[in-house]
């Protein structure tokens, strides 16, 4: 009798043990209470004086917790043209986008005259000299308003790396750009204008 009341103590001691061993090891492993955080967004238009139909767009999201950290979340970048070459920001029409700040609105399916399907509207911007003042500014591509391409209307349809030259905005290829709207989109919504969101540097 005293062995078998003595294996049945060490039974339930031993099961005792093990629970409370599994509730020590879930609250040690629980996780800690999360930081609060933000987003925010950087977009930079990078020009390369070598070749302007050959720059760098580049879309950088970071965490941004209340303590002030940042985590780096996305960080990508596309090539980009912007003019058909010139380098003189005072050449509407011609040549590339002046440095600076721009507000930046998005539009997923535009019909302009000429600019089709996915763009983003830039604010004016006058050149360094002060003389003029650079207006319908984009960053776009080269499609229908649906997003497809047509074949038959040349600013409808992408036909390789000619097609970065533009008249003064940004451009990048149909693909590119639709990544781009699509990441843009979980942090600004379309339609709406984002103050300074644009850099152009060079």
């Amino acid at each position: 009798m005293t062995s078998n009341r003595t294996h049945r103590y060490a039974i339930r001691t031993g099961a005792a043990c093990t629970a409370l061993a599994a509730l020590a090891l879930g609250a040690a492993s629980a996780p800690a209470h999360a930081e609060p955080y933000g987003y925010t967004t950087r977009l930079t238009f990078d020009k390369n004086p070598s070749d302007p139909t050959n720059s760098r767009l580049h879309w950088r999201v970071y965490r941004v917790y209340d303590s002030g950290r940042q985590v780096s979340v996305v960080n990508v970048s596309w090539r980009a043209g912007s003019g058909i070459g010139v380098k003189d920001d005072c050449a509407s029409n011609k040549g590339w986008l002046p440095n600076g700040d721009y507000d930046v609105t998005l539009y997923p399916s535009y019909n302009g005259s000429v600019i089709k399907g996915v763009a983003f509207r830039l604010s004016n911007k006058k050149c360094s000299r002060g003389t003029t003042t650079r207006t319908d500014l984009f960053i776009h591509s080269e499609m229908t308003r649906s997003g497809g391409q047509n074949s038959r209307v040349e600013s409808q349809r992408w036909d390789g790396n000619g097609d970065y030259k533009s008249n003064g905005c940004i451009k990048l290829k149909p693909a590119d750009i639709k990544s781009f709207a699509a990441s843009y989109q979980k942090y600004h919504r379309a339609g709406t204008t984002v103050r300074y969101k644009l850099a152009v540097v060079s």
